[in-house]
């Protein structure tokens, strides 16, 4: 009895994520570590999520580790991100990340990260209370092959305590992420660049619960981003990915996400964007938008989301503060 009891509520844990309140459509099985699909950081958030060709990004360690050594970004940086997820749905869930790199050199990058899922207190009928968490660690190395392309690799472990219901301990698993990135300048318009990547996420082994086991989301993605400078005071970065999530079968579909973000200087940015997904297979569609400042190095991002109405993701937000550190080589940013 308390192995049945501990996979239902199994079952409604994980799949809070994707939890639609709409008549006749209830919660969807979509596997475990579902915190790993939340678009981890404000800057993509607010362009709808695309992030894998997306260079000068703290938290590449997410998105593609390999765009860390496009010629742009600079030697090193690190980002904290808060998100108060689904604060509409029910209070009390939240994902904590940080995310950074380091350019050995102009080849050569190593970048970690953290991820930390609060779950919201639950009640169980002839339990304590209990308190689920999951957490992730992460760190990932990238090397260039040859000018504008290179190549990553990310070792995930992953931690997830269902708050001992029923007797069972934490489970954990290991993870791996496969990136690429190669980026262009485009001849004839100085400053101007395209560029394009692809990121396999979550290659691992399952995550077992007493005798239930639980598919990772394994995701596939390709992208591609055109970095555009009207002048030194003004530039227009487009991006767009386009993904497939392959595990859970029951929940395996196509998604894509599309986004700019408007510069003026390095100091301020303003940003959309539009996520798409199939609602029934429990990835929903909303649409973006968010502003950053940058000062002395110091970026302060933020994000929101304009899902629908009857939908748990309604009026969630990204509030991302980090430090990136500018030099004048190769590997750094020199546009101003």
């Amino acid at each position: 009895m308390k192995r049945t009891l501990f996979a239902l509520f199994l079952v409604t844990t994980i799949t809070t994520l994707s939890a639609q309140e709409e008549e006749g459509f209830g919660p969807i099985q979509t596997g475990a570590a579902n915190f790993l699909t939340i678009t981890p950081d404000a800057r993509s958030a607010a362009m709808g999520g695309a992030g894998v060709a997306l260079a000068e990004n703290n938290h590449a360690v997410y998105h593609n580790v390999a765009t860390i050594l496009s010629e742009y970004t600079p030697k090193t940086g690190a980002t904290y991100t808060f998100i108060p997820w689904m604060r509409n749905y029910e209070s009390g869930y939240s994902l904590h990340t940080l995310g950074g790199y380091y350019k050995l050199d102009p080849k050569n990058a190593i970048t970690g990260g953290f991820r930390y899922y609060h779950y919201s207190t639950v009640g169980i009928v002839g339990e304590k209370s209990i308190h689920p968490k999951e957490l992730a660690v992460e760190a990932g190395y990238a090397r260039e092959l040859f000018t504008g392309l290179s190549l990553s690799a990310t070792m995930r472990y992953i931690y997830s305590d269902m708050g001992n219901l029923a007797g069972a301990s934490a489970a954990s698993a290991v993870a791996f992420d496969l990136g690429g990135f190669y980026q262009r300048n485009i001849s004839g318009v100085q400053g101007t660049n395209w560029s394009v990547g692809f990121q396999l996420s979550n290659l691992g082994s399952k995550i077992q619960y007493l005798d239930t086991k639980e598919d990772l989301p394994f995701v596939g993605k390709i992208g591609g981003a055109i970095d555009f400078p009207f002048n030194p005071m003004h530039r227009v970065i487009l991006v767009t990915d386009i993904g497939y999530r392959f595990t859970p079968s029951d929940v395996a579909t196509p998604h894509i996400s599309a986004g700019a973000e408007y510069r003026v200087l390095h100091y301020f940015a303003l940003r959309g964007g539009y996520h798409y997904g199939d609602k029934e297979k429990g990835d929903a569609s909303y649409a973006t938008a968010g502003a950053g400042i940058n000062c002395h190095g110091i970026n302060l991002d933020f994000a929101w989301l304009f899902a629908e109405s009857d939908s748990p993701l309604k009026n969630t937000f990204r509030l991302s503060v980090g430090y990136t550190l500018f030099k004048g080589k190769k590997g750094s940013y020199s546009r101003n």
